[in-house]
């Protein structure tokens, strides 16, 4: 019997497919005040800055969740966040928001594809569920966009 229906892979792809897709339409129909209270909170200057920091972090679940699948036994890399967030601004600080939008919406349909491909025991690894869980549903708690705030 498939795994297909991991609760897992379903969440993932479900966020990945719902409000993860929606994201950008859902910051842009926002007020202007509404964005910029929004950005504030979240600590950025750009809505691409933010997305930015999404994408980054998007890119090492996808290399972690290679590495596990390589190696079950592998230990989770060790990250200075506040570094890694600077460090991910600062490579689309030169980029318009179109450009970055279009780096998140790739990678978000890459991940859709990656998550999809994963064996059914993937899904059986602490590791790997742990790091879809933070990266994608845990991650999206963490950014929401809040319609009347």
């Amino acid at each position: 019997m498939s795994d297909r229906s991991s609760p897992i892979r379903q969440e993932v792809l479900s966020v990945l497919n719902g409000e993860w897709a929606e994201y950008i339409h859902g910051f842009r129909s926002l007020s202007p005040e509404a964005q910029s209270a929004f950005l504030g909170q979240q600590g950025y200057v750009r809505f691409a800055d933010l997305l930015a920091h999404i994408v980054a972090w998007w890119q090492v679940c996808h290399r972690a969740v290679e590495r596990y699948t390589a190696d079950p036994t592998a230990q989770p890399m060790e990250y200075d966040v506040d570094a890694f967030n600077a460090w991910a601004v600062a490579e689309c600080s030169r980029l318009e928001e179109e450009q970055v939008v279009e780096s998140f919406e790739k990678m978000r349909r890459f991940m859709i594809e990656f998550v999809k491909g994963l064996a059914d025991t993937a899904f059986e690894n602490k590791r790997i569920v742990d790091q879809l869980e933070m990266d994608f549903v845990g991650h999206l708690g963490e950014h929401k966009i809040v319609k009347g705030n």
